[in-house]
């Protein structure tokens, strides 16, 4: 199979013109094990790296994207860190998609491969490129020592909650450390338990006390851990949203959520879509963008 696909994607580009239907057709309806096996066998038959041959050949978001198809998911998250912190700025609503919607195990392999890859020590970037109780939170949840228990202690979670509850709610002013504490410590099964616990304890969820104890990036970040951890299809089905919504397309966005998320949850996240703004994700996301990039794109999500 890597052998025909790979003899395939050559035929596609050599001599003039390119074949970028037949591209799609492969590369869409592939897993990210299979196009590695792919570009192993495109290197043996013809001594030709597919990424370069790629580039050369194809232009814009649609070489954006296909790209992106042959690179490995923990590489690939490196790449979008580093992306987010070089040069001028940064993009803190990538560092804390990524680093907040992280499992441990996989968030270990981004900093082991962003080292590897740019030299650079992930942790100390980000200390420099951000600030404040976004930065303890990003810090502390690239140390990767959230737990795994499966069997939450409810008498504890209930203490944790009023905990919580304690350091922002029921006071002036807002204790961030408490909340830093348990949002990048506690398992998904303990953080669900806690949330269920501060409901019955306030009435009201742990997100809308987040929203009213802090704002910004801060907000944006202890809102994703929550989000993505108790409910991730729902919230890449918020992200792909934020991707198309208004004017113009926030394209790197919407490429890395249906390429990162293509065979995790990609059916539940359009179920989520549908339930949330009332529409067809499939079809929202084709009246946003165009041409190959477009074919490509709903050949992902659709097929």
């Amino acid at each position: 199979m890597a052998q025909k696909d790979a003899e395939d994607l050559r035929t596609a580009m050599k001599g003039f013109g390119t074949d970028e239907q037949a591209l799609i057709k492969i590369c869409a309806n592939r897993t990210n094990s299979q196009r590695q096996q792919i570009k192993a066998a495109y290197v043996s038959l013809y001594g030709r790296d597919l990424i370069a041959d790629l580039k050369s050949e194809l232009h814009g978001k649609f070489e954006d994207a296909m790209v992106a198809l042959f690179t490995d998911p923990i590489e690939y998250d490196a790449d979008q860190l580093r992306e987010a912190m070089k040069g001028a700025g940064t993009n803190e609503d990538t560092l804390i998609e990524i680093i907040a919607s992280r499992p441990p195990h996989i968030l270990a392999a981004v900093k082991a491969k962003y080292q590897q890859k740019y030299q650079r020590d992930l942790e100390k970037d980000i200390t420099k490129e951000t600030h404040g109780t976004l930065q303890h939170l990003l810090i502390s949840l690239l140390q990767c020592s959230r737990s795994t228990n499966t069997m939450p202690d409810v008498v504890r979670c209930g203490a944790i909650a009023q905990e919580i509850y304690q350091a922002g709610e029921a006071k002036l002013g807002t204790d961030a450390s408490v909340f830093n504490k348990y949002f990048c410590t506690l398992s998904p099964s303990e953080l669900a338990c806690v949330a269920q616990q501060y409901h019955k304890l306030t009435g009201h969820t742990i997100l809308e006390a987040i929203d009213k104890e802090f704002s910004g990036d801060s907000k944006k970040a202890f809102r994703t851990i929550v989000y993505a951890t108790l409910s991730p299809s729902e919230y890449f089905a918020t992200r792909v949203n934020d991707a198309i919504k208004g004017w113009g397309t926030k394209d790197h966005l919407l490429i890395r959520i249906l390429i990162t998320r293509d065979e995790i949850d990609m059916p539940q996240i359009k179920q989520y879509y549908k339930q949330l703004y009332g529409k067809d994700m499939v079809q929202a996301v084709k009246s946003d963008i165009s041409g190959d990039y477009q074919k490509l794109m709903i050949e992902l999500c659709d097929h």
